[in-house]
This record gives C-alpha cells, structure tokens and sequence, in this order.
C-alpha cells in the first residue's frame, strides 16, 4: 500500500493540485497545522483524510513525525502541497 502525505496550513490553493498529483496512491493524508482558510473543507470533499492537529511552539519535525505516525504504509511518498512536480520517496516502513 502506498501512502501519499502533507502538512499544510493555508493551502487552500494548493490541495487540489496536490490531490490530482497523488491520487492514484492508496492511502491521502493531510495534517493541517491550523488552517484559516478551506484547506480541510477542499481536502474532504476531495476524499482526503485529513486532520487538524496544533504544535505549539511550531516545530515542522513534530508535525512530520505526528504525520508519519498517522499515516503508517508499507510506503511513505512525501509530496508537498507547493512540490507536485516532485516526489521524495522517504523510506519503507516496518
């Protein structure tokens, strides 16, 4: 199974770009950060599992590892909202 993942906040903009970048991947997940703007409402009617978690103070490796925790695959591909032209295979999972 092939998870696809980001983190967003605010990246309204951005989410169905990424949704079509990823979608044929088995498993979407986006964790927002504490977004003001559509980004999750556009995630769940796009069919993304999404979730809203806060990280005080901000730190993008708790939000990374809260992700990956998440969003344990057999595989991890991070596609970045504002990446979709790359992949970054990140590693296989246990």
């Amino acid at each position: 199974m092939i998870a696809v993942y980001t983190i967003a906040k605010n990246e309204e903009q951005f989410v169905e770009r990424w949704y079509n970048s990823a979608k044929d991947a088995d498993y979407l997940f986006i964790l927002d950060t504490g977004s003001t703007d559509n980004t999750v409402d556009i995630a769940n009617k796009l069919g993304i599992n999404a979730k809203v978690q806060l990280f005080n103070p901000w730190r993008f490796d708790h939000a990374r590892n809260a992700a990956l925790n998440i969003c344990q695959k057999i595989l991890i591909c991070v596609l970045p909202l504002i990446w979709t032209k790359f992949l970054l295979m990140v590693g296989e999972m246990p």
